[in-house]
């Protein structure tokens, strides 16, 4: 496991497959990143490529490389074919290791439309009973058992140095299905209402913790349709709105507990594996681009699923500011350590390079010793130009940093 300074950048396996690895190594290179971060788990998708002029379609929510089936139950995943039959992450992971990149995989769990269509017993049901099927349920035994089962086969085939995980928790009511039609604007308070889980698993782990699912459920819809039925969209009170909903309803508080347990649980099953393989394990908090403090929306809590992983991989997609508050969160979790970063080149994100550079000035305060770029294959070439300044001023701010904690301890 590497434990310099690592700049890199996520990349799609198809991506690999059209430019091909030694040019994308060499890339990477001229750039000043040291860390291919390619994905071995995905969802489905559109991507435009801009260098290319292409629209690249992913259909189905499959993995790039050729599962152990012995391992896994009922759930099995889906395999990109093309992928495995010109064994892209193994030449990927050969490359890295001649040329001295560090091989990192970025690998997405529980958002699966495949399986989830395939098995909607098994997802997230609302607490009008409708299942979204773009999320499987972390509480579900069957479920956690697939995920278990999918995490060590990569890390048993793909053999990375490190791993990111993302969306292994509750993913939210909102998340931008085909053509969703909303026409409310719902506010955060029924977002995260409508996100609550109530199938078998999670109501029985419920009512194991002394939890009345059905007076849970229940109020659960009456404030739905008090806030529906009001239709005053968001407004700056329902900043506070949730923390009142926990507190005025203890059963709330007390259920949104037993949700946290779940994903906490899973997390750990999975740094059991990491760790018995020596592979370094960073979790993204929360799939959708929330704040850090906002990860309960997902049943994240930070301060039990620090103790189990390495690092907490922040998003920093939101502006400069909220990449500094992201930091200071997830960082007041894990003293002592240092966490990574994740920043979008995403237009509505970063309009110009100097945003760009903004937001690796918010890591001036904290200890983060990773910095990753999204995504090479997503980019123009103006965007592209701006990645070896940034990494350039992301050294310059790590050695300060170091120097630093050099002269503290003296």
């Amino acid at each position: 496991m590497s434990h310099r300074f690592q700049k890199g950048m996520f990349i799609y396996p198809w991506d690999i497959a059209t430019t091909g690895i030694k040019q994308v190594i060499e890339d990477f290179k001229e750039v000043g990143c040291n860390t291919l971060v390619v994905n071995s788990s995905y969802h489905q998708g559109r991507f435009l490529h801009p260098q290319k002029q292409d629209f690249h379609y992913v259909n189905q929510s499959a993995i790039s490389f050729k599962p152990n089936l012995t391992r896994y139950k009922r759930l099995k995943p889906f395999v990109h074919q093309d992928m495995v039959d010109q064994n892209i992450l193994a030449q990927a992971r050969e490359h890295c290791e001649q040329s001295g990149m560090d091989f990192v995989t970025w690998w997405v769990g529980l958002h699966n439309s495949s399986l989830g269509r395939q098995n909607p017993d098994l997802c997230i049901q609302n607490i009008w009973g409708n299942r979204y099927t773009y999320a499987l349920c972390p509480s579900q035994p069957e479920v956690r058992h697939y995920v278990a089962a999918l995490f060590e086969d990569t890390l048993d085939t793909v053999k990375p140095h490190r791993i990111i995980t993302e969306s292994i928790a509750f993913l939210p009511m909102k998340h931008g299905e085909h053509h969703e039609l909303i026409l409310l604007d719902l506010g955060k308070s029924s977002e995260w209402l409508l996100s609550l889980c109530f199938c078998d698993a999670c109501s029985q782990n419920a009512e194991n913790e002394g939890i009345d699912t059905v007076k849970v459920q229940q109020l659960v819809q009456q404030l739905v349709q008090e806030r529906l039925d009001c239709d005053l969209g968001s407004l700056e009170e329902d900043a506070y709105e949730l923390s009142h909903l926990m507190l005025e309803y203890p059963e709330l508080y007390n259920y949104q507990q037993a949700r946290m347990n779940s994903v906490t649980q899973l997390v750990n099953d999975l740094s059991t594996i990491a760790r018995k393989y020596g592979v370094g394990f960073d979790y993204i908090p929360s799939s959708t681009p929330f704040p850090a403090n906002q990860s309960f929306f997902e049943g994240v809590s930070l301060q039990q699923t620090a103790k189990v992983v390495d690092r907490f991989m922040a998003l920093g997609y939101s502006t400069p500011e909220s990449t500094q508050h992201t930091l200071r969160t997830v960082s007041s979790f894990t003293p002592g350590r240092a966490n990574s970063l994740a920043l979008s080149l995403h237009a509505q994100i970063n309009a110009s390079k100097d945003s760009l550079l903004s937001h690796i000035q918010a890591t001036s305060s904290w200890d983060v010793d990773a910095i990753y770029y999204y995504n090479y294959g997503l980019l123009n070439k103006r965007r592209w130009s701006w990645i070896k300044e940034a990494n350039e001023f992301a050294d310059q701010i790590r050695q300060s940093h170091e120097e630093k904690k050099v002269a503290k301890c003296e």
